[in-house]
């Protein structure tokens, strides 16, 4: 009975380290991630709205910095940390900011650091839907009044594009008559093309590419 203690006591530390291993299989939860990160971002990243997070790994053996200790002592104090990998989406208009192989790090189960990881910017499924006729002749109207020096500015749209990418932006562009009144004349333009671009927000006119 004795030598059997003995041999049950040796082989604890690894019976304990396999609970333990067990345990940690797949901790945190996706869940769990979401709403934690979630929690942090708001707190920490307030302007940017986070809208989904995606869990790439488990939890691994990792080291994290104490940085309240550091603030309060001075000195560097390493803690023990579970570290993941997630993909986390910044809405932006109608794209995504990606911050693909953000570092979350969690010391006794509980979240103590986000560090965020290299962007990669992604249009929406459909990419960004055209401008309102309403919106192209009020842009136009104002770039108008801005290039032109004119007044009393009408626009007539008479055909317009479908978006399209270009780069980092989508542009489109409309076929249309402008009309104003500039030194006191009237002057008309008839089916000039302008072109205008969005960033995955608001549209704007491209001013070297208008009139």
């Amino acid at each position: 009975m004795k030598q059997l203690s003995v041999r049950l006591i040796a082989w604890l530390p690894v019976i304990m380290l396999l609970i333990s291993a067990d345990a940690n299989a797949g901790w945190p939860t996706s869940s769990r991630v979401d709403k934690d990160v979630s929690k942090y971002w708001k707190k920490t990243w307030p302007d940017l709205e986070l809208t989904h997070v995606t869990k790439k790994t488990d939890c691994a053996k990792a080291e994290l910095e104490d940085a309240a200790y550091k603030k309060k002592t001075g000195k560097t104090r390493m803690l023990k940390a579970c570290l993941i990998k997630i993909d986390a989406f910044v809405a932006k208009g109608y794209r995504y900011h990606i911050y693909r192989d953000t570092y979350v790090y969690y010391v006794k189960k509980r979240l103590r650091s986000v560090q965020m990881g290299e962007i990669e910017k992604a249009w929406k499924a459909g990419g960004v839907p055209a401008p309102s006729n309403e919106e192209v002749t009020q842009m136009l109207k104002t770039l108008a009044k801005e290039m032109l020096s004119a007044s009393d500015v009408e626009v007539t749209i008479h055909e317009m594009g479908r978006p399209r990418p270009y780069g980092e932006m989508y542009r489109v562009t409309l076929a249309h008559d402008l009309t104003y009144v500039k030194d006191g004349k009237k002057e008309m333009r008839e089916k000039v093309f302008s072109t205008l671009q969005s960033d995955g927000t608001d549209w704007k006119a491209v001013r070297e590419l208008s009139f």
